[in-house]
């Protein structure tokens, strides 16, 4: 009786310094200031949308450089990488990161879809060709988004995402990043076992998160 008492109050002190903590970081990310909104990323999406996705992308770069300077990866550091997560496959290109916020490009050159994934940030896609299908949690219907539209995965969602070929978009998150990166390296990890890719993906993260510090810093005067 002595023993479970003494774990059950563990697990109580345990779960108070939990509840504690994603407390203090909801109230961090709801004051905090951010670089970025949705609406400027699907405004430069929408922009953009019906061109061929190679020039649009290069032109998404180049303005984004121009709003952000010292927030978007130089050219050197733009990689494609694939992403495998949730049964679906496809490739991004980072462009910024930071714990509480990212910019990508991201697409597939084939048929695929599966699970959203749940995530503790909101995210946003404006689809610059092709199109994406998507099937929300509770409802008996899909919803199919054309160039110039843009899908909202608010967080804790979780909904059935399908691309046709051909479909590039780009992506705007913000909330606690790196809980994000759980549900996308999951299938490279127990599944594909691509430890090249996740070397990448972790590798540009690092990169993003690198420049960010930098900027800070900057902008201390150190």
């Amino acid at each position: 009786m002595v023993v479970a008492g003494r774990r059950a109050l563990r697990a109580g002190v345990a779960l108070g310094a939990l509840a504690l903590v994603l407390q203090g970081l909801r109230g961090w990310l709801a004051s905090k200031r951010y670089e970025f909104t949705p609406a400027e990323i699907a405004q430069l999406g929408r922009h953009h949308a019906g061109l061929d996705h190679e020039l649009a992308f290069s032109k998404i770069i180049v303005e984004l450089r121009k709003k952000h300077p010292g927030h978007i990866l130089p050219d050197e550091d733009l990689q494609w990488v694939f992403v495998n997560a949730g049964g679906w496959m496809g490739s991004m290109c980072l462009l910024h990161a930071s714990l509480t916020e990212y910019v990508l490009l991201f697409g597939t050159a084939v048929d695929t879809g599966g699970h959203s994934g749940r995530y503790w940030a909101d995210i946003s896609d404006t689809v610059i060709s092709g199109t994406f299908r998507q099937w929300k949690e509770g409802t008996t219907r899909s919803e199919i988004y054309y160039p110039g539209d843009t899908i909202v995965h608010q967080a804790g969602e979780a909904t059935s995402v399908q691309w046709s070929a051909g479909t590039w978009m780009v992506e705007y998150g913000r909330g606690f990043i790196p809980s994000t990166l759980a549900f996308a390296l999951a299938d490279t990890l127990f599944s594909t076992q691509d430890f090249v890719t996740l070397f990448y993906t972790l590798r540009v993260f690092a990169k993003g998160l690198l420049l960010e510090a930098s900027a800070f810093f900057s902008t201390m005067g150190c």
